[in-house]
C-alpha cells in the first residue's frame, strides 16, 4: 500500500501540541502551584517586614504588593517567552525530513519512508502505538517521534480504513 503524503508545519505544530500535551499532562499544574506558593510566601515575609519596620501597615500594604507583584508578574512573562523560544528551537526546517513531501510505502515487513533526501526503514517492532487524532494518524516510532499521515493525505475514508486495518493487523 503506497501513500503520498505532504506534511505542512501546521499538520506539525498540531502533532507537536498534542504529544506535548500528552507527556506533559501530568507535570502541567504542580510547577505553577508551587510558583504560586513560593510568591505568596514572599509577599506575606516582605508584607510583615515592611509592617515591623515602619508601623505603618496603610501606607506600605500598596508598596509591598507592588513590589511583590512586579517581580511574579516578570517572571510569568519570561517564563511565557522561555516557552515560545523553546517550542521555535524544536520546529524542523521547511521541506526537511518532517514537513515536505514524502512516500510511504506499507508492507508486511513494515514501513518505508521516503522522502528528498533518502529514506528510511521502520520495522513493526519499532512502531509503539498509532492514534487517530482531528482525522489525521500518527504511528508513533519513538516515545515523540511519529510518522504524520495527515487527513488530506486519506482522501477517502475506505482508504483511512485501510491503512488502520493494516496497522491494527501489525502493531
Amino acid at each position: 500500500m503506497n501513500f503520498k503524503v505532504v506534511t505542512s508545519k501546521a499538520d506539525y505544530d498540531a502533532f507537536y501540541a498534542y504529544t506535548a500535551s500528552k507527556v506533559l499532562k501530568s507535570y502541567t499544574w504542580l510547577p505553577m502551584l508551587k510558583n504560586l506558593l513560593l510568591w505568596l510566601v514572599l509577599a506575606f515575609s516582605f508584607m510583615t517586614f515592611f509592617q515591623f519596620q515602619s508601623g505603618e501597615i496603610e501606607k506600605n500594604f500598596f508598596v509591598s504588593i507592588l513590589t511583590v507583584s512586579i517581580p511574579f508578574f516578570a517572571y510569568v512573562a519570561l517564563s511565557k517567552l522561555m516557552e515560545v523560544k523553546a517550542a521555535q528551537c524544536f520546529t524542523p526546517n521547511e521541506n526537511g525530513i518532517m514537513i515536505g513531501n514524502k512516500e510511504f510505502e506499507v508492507s508486511a515487513d513494515g514501513i518505508k519512508e521516503i522522502h528528498r533526501y533518502g529514506h528510511s526503514f521502520y520495522n513493526w517492532d519499532v512502531v509503539e502505538r498509532v492514534e487517530e487524532v482531528n482525522g489525521s494518524i500518527y504511528i508513533f516510532v519513538d516515545k515523540v517521534l511519529a510518522l504524520i499521515f495527515n487527513s488530506e493525505s486519506l482522501k477517502s475514508d475506505e482508504l483511512k480504513e485501510e491503512l488502520l486495518n493494516t496497522l491494527k493487523k501489525y502493531v
